[in-house]
């Protein structure tokens, strides 16, 4: 039995969880310390879908297979599961998520006049026009006008943030997109092309890859991302915003290198002083 319906939760909790992280921790975000409720209520949610579903998933691979005579003698029998079912029912409870939009989607959404006031935003700090847009049908049309700016202008990283903002919105708005999450990645990987210096777009990068399940390797790389991160910013002057990758690097070394993890949490610390939360992982 294949992973694909594991995978598939997994791949829209990671894009979540990091793009709401990163939208929230941004440089020009007002707060700075961690997502809004909301967000976090979600993530959980997310979270427990995801370990409902392995659970399933490991009483179906470890069932007894039960044989026809025995069906024939009145006994109760274990029907089979394959693949195809379980990821078409995946499918169809991410669908039935997808469909809970709020009353603010029904004010009517026109693709030329309101297009405008998607680009340059995004989901977390204002979720009504993109829910509009989601509630009059024309998402893949919004989704077709970034994808043509971005190509358009590959050199441009607004352009190509405005698209990766736009596959995630959708993703939100719609979990069953959650092949969107693979596409906004790539985005992020052609920005930091551009700019291997874009806080963001690795940011983002480095925190999806912490969801990934372990088999899949993806923390090693959040590991390389955020030590880049690390070393990008102690050629700068500190801003708030870059704590956190501090905090993410030091969790995830501390399980197999504790005092390594104090270290990087100490070297966050001088940067940042106030960070409660880095004072009180390093110990101070």
């Amino acid at each position: 039995m294949t992973a694909i319906p594991t995978l598939a939760l997994s791949a829209l909790i990671a894009a979540a969880a990091a793009c709401g992280v990163a939208w929230a921790l941004r440089p020009d975000a007002q707060a700075t310390a961690v997502p809004g409720a909301d967000l976090q209520a979600e993530l959980a949610a997310l979270r427990q879908a995801h370990a409902t579903l392995q659970r399933e998933l490991d009483q179906l691979r470890t069932a007894p297979a039960v044989a026809a005579p025995a069906a024939a003698r009145g006994e109760r029998t274990v029907a089979s599961v394959d693949d195809a079912q379980i990821a078409a029912a995946v499918e169809a409870y991410l669908q039935r998520r997808g469909r809970a939009v709020d009353a603010a989607a029904e004010t009517p959404f026109d693709l030329d006049a309101d297009f405008v006031r998607l680009q340059g935003s995004n989901f977390w700090d204002d979720a009504s026009p993109w829910k509009r847009a989601f509630a009059a049908g024309r998402m893949d049309e919004v989704i077709a006008r970034f994808e043509a700016l971005a190509k358009a202008n590959r050199n441009d990283i607004p352009a190509q943030m405005d698209l990766a903002r736009a596959y995630m919105a959708y993703l939100q708005l719609d979990p069953s997109k959650w092949q969107l999450s693979m596409k906004a990645d790539q985005v992020f990987d052609d920005v930091l092309d551009l700019d291997e210096n874009h806080w963001e777009a690795r940011f983002t990068k480095a925190v999806s890859y912490t969801f990934w399940p372990d088999f899949l390797g993806k923390k090693k790389d959040a590991v390389a991302h955020f030590e880049t991160l690390v070393r990008q910013q102690e050629l700068q002057p500190a801003q708030p915003h870059q704590a956190q990758t501090y905090l993410y690097l030091g969790n995830l070394v501390e399980q197999q290198d504790p005092k390594r993890a104090r270290e990087i949490w100490a070297q966050g610390l001088r940067r940042h002083p106030e960070h409660a939360e880095l004072r009180q992982k390093a110990g101070s």
